[in-house]
C-alpha cells in the first residue's frame, strides 16, 4: 500500500484542502474484499484517549474492479478549523490518512501516513502602496489585571463616597 500527500513537508492549514492519493500494490484485485479509506484524528496521552474520523470511504470488490488497482486514486477533502496538531509532554493530537485493506481470507493491512494540521497565518493587510502591516506582529494592549488597578479603583471608589455624602 501507498499513501501520497501532495505537500512534501506534509503541513496542512486549517479549513484548507487535503490532496492525497492512494495505492494498493502487491495484491491482487481477485484477493481484494474491500479498501477504506479515512482522514482522522486521535489524541495519545495521558487519560482519555480520543479518536474521530473526518473523511470516510469504502470501496467494495465491485466499485475496486471498476476503479483498477494499478492507478493511485484521489482523496480530497476540506479540513475542519480543529483540533490543530498537537505535540506536548502530557498530550498529542495526530492527524493521518489511514488505508485499511481486506482481504477475502479475512485479513487485513493497515497503511497510516501522518499530516499536520495547523493555524492559518494571518496575512498582511496593505495600507497603500508604500505601508504593509503584518497582522501576526501587531500587539494587542493588554490591560493591567485586576489585582495591580485595586489600589487606584479603590481610592476613586472612596473620593466618589465621600464627595457624594458632602452637601
Amino acid at each position: 500500500m501507498n499513501v501520497s500527500l501532495c505537500r512534501d513537508d506534509a503541513t496542512y492549514t486549517a479549513g484548507g484542502f487535503l490532496r492525497a492519493s492512494w495505492r494498493v500494490s502487491r495484491v491482487k484485485l481477485e484477493e481484494l474484499s474491500s479498501v477504506e479509506v479515512s482522514v482522522l484524528w486521535y489524541t495519545e496521552g495521558k487519560g482519555d484517549e480520543d479518536l474521530s474520523v473526518h473523511y470516510f470511504r469504502r470501496y467494495d470488490s465491485a466499485s475496486l474492479r471498476d476503479l483498477g488497482i494499478d492507478v493511485s486514486q484521489p482523496i480530497q477533502c476540506r479540513l475542519p478549523p480543529s483540533p490543530l496538531s498537537y505535540r506536548g509532554h502530557l498530550l498529542k493530537i495526530q492527524w493521518g490518512i489511514r488505508v485499511r485493506v481486506f482481504v477475502e481470507e479475512g485479513r487485513e493491512a493497515v497503511a497510516e501516513h501522518p499530516f499536520y494540521l495547523v493555524a492559518r497565518k494571518p496575512e498582511a493587510v496593505v495600507l497603500n502602496d508604500h505601508v504593509s502591516v503584518d497582522l501576526a506582529r501587531v500587539d494587542t494592549p493588554v490591560k493591567p489585571p485586576l489585582h495591580r488597578r485595586l489600589p487606584a479603583v479603590m481610592r476613586r471608589w472612596r473620593s466618589r463616597q465621600s464627595g457624594s455624602t458632602r452637601p
